[in-house]
C-alpha cells in the first residue's frame, strides 16, 4: 500500500496549523499528519515543507496592492493602452514583413523569367552574329 502523503495535503495541513496557532514546531506538524492521515510522512520531506512554509508566512507580501480603487482603474488603463500599443506595432511589423516578402518574391519571379527567356535571348545572338558574319562577308566580297 502507497502510504506517500501528497505535497498538497502536508503543505494544506501546515497552513491549518499555522493559521490557528500561529507558530507550530516541524514535530508538532508530523504528530498532526499522523492523526489526521495514520502516517507522518518522511522527516526531511515534511521539514523541508514545513521550512517553506514557515518562511512564506513569515516573509511580508511581494505586492502592495492599493487600498484605492481609482490607482487600480488608471493603472487598468495604463496598461489596457500599452497593451493597444504593443498590439498596433505588432501588426504594423507584420505588414512591413507581409511587403518585404511580396517584394522579393515578385523579384525572384522575375530574375526567373529572365532565366528562361536566355535559351531564346542566346538562339537570337547566334542569328544575330552569324547574320553580321555573312553581312561582312559580303562587303568584303563587292569591295574586291
Amino acid at each position: 500500500m502507497n502510504r506517500r502523503l501528497s505535497d498538497h495535503l502536508i503543505r494544506a495541513t501546515c497552513r491549518d496549523l499555522l493559521t490557528g496557532k500561529g507558530q507550530v514546531s516541524g514535530r508538532h506538524l508530523r504528530r498532526e499528519l499522523r492523526e489526521r492521515f495514520g502516517y507522518a510522512g518522511r522527516t526531511a520531506r515534511v521539514f523541508a515543507i514545513w521550512r517553506e512554509e514557515t518562511d512564506a508566512q513569515s516573509r511580508p507580501p511581494v505586492a502592495n496592492v492599493p487600498e484605492d480603487t481609482s490607482d487600480l482603474q488608471r493603472r487598468l488603463a495604463a496598461a489596457e493602452a500599452q497593451a493597444a500599443e504593443h498590439l498596433a506595432r505588432a501588426e504594423r511589423a507584420e505588414y512591413r514583413e507581409m511587403a518585404h516578402q511580396d517584394h522579393w518574391a515578385l523579384e525572384i519571379d522575375r530574375l526567373r523569367e529572365q532565366l528562361r527567356e536566355q535559351p531564346v535571348l542566346a538562339a537570337q545572338v547566334r542569328a544575330l552574329q552569324s547574320e553580321v558574319l555573312k553581312l561582312t562577308a559580303e562587303l568584303q566580297a563587292a569591295r574586291s
